[in-house]
């Protein structure tokens, strides 16, 4: 009888077999997904391009529903609606 246990041979013979198999080359990945980059490629030259980030704020599922609802019945979005209204409120950063 062997006193190995009931599994060590194919445990064994596995890490033998991931041992003799060349590890593949990593490719380097780029920092942004290709479509990111076209469009970052596309700007006017001289042009800067800022990094977007995201807003959020918590409001009710319906009234979102309904904003929602409007903003495609007029043909724009929840984004565009929200930034005309935080530039009109509050403008844009002065250039110094």
């Amino acid at each position: 009888m062997d006193n190995k246990p009931r599994y060590a041979d194919i445990i064994q013979k596995a890490r033998e077999s991931e041992a003799a198999e060349p590890e593949q080359e990593v490719e380097e990945v780029e920092t942004l997904p290709d479509s990111q980059n076209a469009r970052l490629q596309e700007t006017a030259p001289g042009k800067i391009v800022e990094e977007m980030v995201n807003l959020s704020i918590r409001v009710p599922k319906r009234l979102r529903m309904h904003w929602v609802a409007e903003a495609k019945r007029h043909d724009t979005s929840i984004t565009a609606i929200i930034t005309e209204a935080l530039n009109a409120k509050f403008g844009t950063p002065n250039k110094s």
